[in-house]
C-alpha cells in the first residue's frame, strides 16, 4: 500500500466523513468548494487515492466512491455504495418521471452487485397489495428486457409507471396490483428496469 501525501490524506478524510454522516460520498464538484481547488484539481487528488489502493470510483454515478482501505488514524468502512433517487414513479396513473437527481440513498452490499440500480419515488396505491405503497422508493436494476410477471419501470408515452409486465400477442399488458386499478394495455412500452428492492422510512 503506496503512502498518501498530506493533501490525499486530508481528502480521504473527508471523503469518509461525508460517507459516515450523509451514507453516500461527495462530488467531485463538493471535494473541489471544500479544499478550495478546481474540479480537475479534486478529480486528480481521487484518482491519485485510488490509484495507491485506498477507494474505487464507478464512472458511471457521481457519488459511488467505495472505500477499500484503513487509514491509521481514522477507521474507514470497507465498502460504501449509493445510488441516485430520480425523480417519481407513479403507482396508479403514470406520471413523467423527472430527469433529476433528488437525493442518494445508500444500498446494502448485496443488492449493490447486481450493478446498473437506480431509485425511483412511488406515487399512488396500485400496486399496494404486493406490500408496495407510496411515498416508497423502488430499487431499480437498469435493463430493457422483462420477464412475464416481473414488476418493472416502463415508459409508456413518455410517462414512467411501475407495474407487473406481460407480453401478449398483439400488445403489452402492464398490470397493477390493486383490484380497483384497470390494467394498461398497450402496443409499445419500453421496459427501464426491473424492481429489486424497496427503500422505506417510518
Amino acid at each position: 500500500m503506496k503512502t498518501l501525501t498530506d493533501k490525499q490524506v486530508n481528502v480521504l478524510k473527508y471523503i469518509t466523513k461525508i460517507i459516515k454522516e450523509n451514507g453516500f460520498s461527495p462530488t467531485i464538484r463538493e471535494i473541489a468548494d471544500e479544499f478550495e481547488i478546481t474540479a480537475k484539481g479534486a478529480y486528480d487528488h481521487l484518482k491519485a487515492i485510488e490509484k495507491k489502493g485506498y477507494l474505487k470510483t464507478n464512472k458511471n454515478q457521481s457519488r459511488a466512491i467505495e472505500l477499500l482501505r484503513h487509514s491509521a488514524d481514522d477507521e474507514i468502512p470497507v465498502r460504501a455504495m449509493s445510488i441516485p433517487v430520480i425523480g417519481r414513479v407513479a403507482a396508479g396513473l403514470p406520471i413523467f418521471a423527472e430527469e433529476n437527481i433528488e437525493s442518494y440513498i445508500p444500498v446494502p452490499d448485496e443488492m449493490a452487485k447486481k450493478g446498473n440500480l437506480f431509485a425511483l419515488r412511488v406515487v399512488g396505491e396500485s400496486m399496494k397489495d404486493v406490500g408496495i405503497n407510496s411515498g416508497d422508493i423502488a430499487i431499480i436494476q437498469k435493463k430493457d428486457t422483462a420477464k412475464n410477471g416481473e414488476i418493472v419501470v416502463a415508459l409508456v408515452e413518455e410517462e414512467a409507471t411501475l407495474k407487473a409486465y406481460y407480453k401478449e400477442n398483439d400488445h403489452i399488458r402492464l398490470e397493477a396490483r390493486n383490484k380497483t386499478f384497470k390494467p394498461i394495455k398497450t402496443k409499445k412500452a419500453n421496459v427501464l428496469g426491473k424492481l429489486v428492492g424497496l427503500y422505506r422510512i417510518y
